[in-house]
C-alpha cells in the first residue's frame, strides 16, 4: 500500500509541475460564514426556488474560493466515488467485533443511516413518522432517497456541488422517486427554506465544511419543524479537557493537512454541537462518539483505490480527488490517535 501512495504521490508531482499554479486558499476561521451563488438544473430552480448569498464576515475572495474549492472537489470526485462505492458519500458503520475482511461495505453504510435514525428515535409510526425531510449537504442523494422511500416523505436536498445536483435528480427521476425528492444548489449557511419546513433535518458529513459552525446551527433550527428532529453525523475533533484552551500544535498541523485537501474549516468538537443546541433551548440533545463503529472505513476506501480500477479511475479524476486520496492515511491516523471524533449529535425542537 504505501509503494502504491509513493507512486501516486509522485505522479500528483508531474501534474503539479505541468499544470498552471492555483492561488493558495485562505480559510476561514469558525467565527466565518460563507456563501456561493449557483446556477443549476435542479429541480429548486426550475420550483423557483434559488440559492441565496449570505453575509460574510471574512473576505468576499476568501468565501467564494472556498466555496468554489468545496463545489470543485466534489464536481471532480463524486463520480469516482459513485462508480466504486454506490450513492451513499459517507462512512459506514460497523460491529466493533465483526470481522470485515470480507463484508459488504456498501451495507453498512446503509446501517450508519440506520443506525443514526436509531439512535434519534425516529418513529417509524404511521402519525409520527417524518413528513417532510432536508438533506443538508446531500451528496448524489443517496441519504435522501432512502428516506424518501423508508417513510413516505418529501425530501429536499442541498449542496454547493452542480454535478451533484444534476446526478442527484437524474437518480431519481431512474428510480421513479421524482415526485418525492429534488435536489438544488444552495448554501447551507443561509438555506432557500421557509421557517419551520421540515419534520427531519438531515446532515451526514456535510458539518465540518461548515466554517460558521453556530450559523449552520442557526440554519439547521430555523428551518426545523417545531418538534422536529435534527441529525447531524459529523468529524470532529476531540473534546478539550478541563485546563485545555486548544488542541496541541502536533494535533493542529495533522488537522491543517487534512483540510487543505478536503476544503474543510476549522474543526470543532461534539461538546461544542451541543453548547450550540443548548442555547436554543432544544430538548432530548445525545451525543455519541462513533469513531469505533467507523474504523474499518478509511482502510477500505484505501484499498479500493488501489484496485487497478481505482487507480486508474483516481488518475483521471483530476487533481483535487488525487490530493485527497494522498491524506486518507492521515484520516486513520488522527482516528487512531484520538484527534478525530466520529460524531452522532441529535436533538428536538420544543413543539409549539
Amino acid at each position: 500500500m504505501a509503494s502504491a501512495l509513493q507512486t501516486l504521490s509522485c505522479l500528483l508531482c508531474t501534474r503539479q509541475l505541468s499544470s498552471p499554479p492555483r492561488p493558495s486558499i485562505s480559510f476561514p476561521s469558525s467565527s466565518s460564514c460563507y456563501s456561493r451563488t449557483s446556477q443549476s438544473n435542479g429541480s429548486f430552480m426550475s420550483a423557483g426556488i434559488k440559492a441565496s448569498s449570505s453575509a460574510s464576515s471574512a473576505t468576499t475572495d476568501d468565501a467564494r474560493e472556498l466555496k468554489d474549492g468545496i463545489a470543485e472537489f466534489y464536481d471532480e470526485s463524486s463520480g469516482l466515488w459513485e462508480d466504486i462505492w454506490g450513492e451513499h458519500m459517507h462512512h459506514g458503520f460497523y460491529d466493533p467485533d465483526f470481522d470485515v475482511s470480507g463484508s459488504d461495505h456498501r451495507a453498512a453504510q446503509i446501517r450508519m443511516i440506520e443506525e443514526s435514525l436509531r439512535f434519534a428515535g425516529i418513529s417509524e409510526d404511521q402519525g409520527k413518522k417524518p413528513k417532510r425531510i432536508v438533506d443538508v449537504g446531500c451528496g448524489i442523494g443517496g441519504s435522501s432517497r432512502y428516506l424518501a422511500k423508508k417513510y413516505g416523505a418529501q425530501c429536499q436536498g442541498i449542496t454547493l456541488s452542480p454535478v451533484q445536483a444534476d446526478r442527484a435528480n437524474a437518480l431519481a427521476r431512474a428510480q421513479g422517486l421524482a415526485d418525492k425528492v429534488s435536489f438544488g444548489v444552495a448554501d447551507a449557511l443561509n438555506q432557500p427554506f421557509s421557517d419551520g419546513q421540515f419534520d427531519l433535518v438531515w446532515s451526514m458529513e456535510s458539518g465540518e465544511h461548515m466554517p460558521d459552525k453556530a450559523k449552520f446551527v442557526n440554519e439547521l433550527v430555523r428551518v426545523a419543524a417545531p418538534g422536529g428532529t435534527i441529525i447531524i453525523v459529523t468529524w470532529c475533533h476531540r473534546d478539550l479537557g478541563p485546563s485545555e484552551e486548544s488542541l496541541q500544535p502536533w494535533e493542529k498541523n495533522l488537522l491543517k493537512r487534512i483540510c487543505d485537501a478536503y476544503y474543510l474549516p476549522e474543526w470543532c468538537s461534539a461538546s461544542d454541537y451541543v453548547k450550540l443546541f443548548h442555547s436554543h433551548s432544544f430538548q432530548d440533545i445525545k451525543t455519541d462518539d462513533w469513531s469505533e463503529h467507523v474504523a474499518p472505513f478509511w482502510p477500505a476506501v484505501i484499498r479500493s483505490a488501489l484496485t487497478w480500477k481505482g487507480f486508474t479511475s483516481l488518475l483521471r479524476s483530476g487533481l483535487k480527488t488525487i490530493k485527497g486520496a494522498l491524506v486518507m492515511p492521515l484520516m486513520i491516523e488522527g482516528y487512531q490517535k484520538g484527534v478525530i471524533k466520529f460524531a452522532i449529535i441529535t436533538c428536538r425542537k420544543p413543539p409549539q
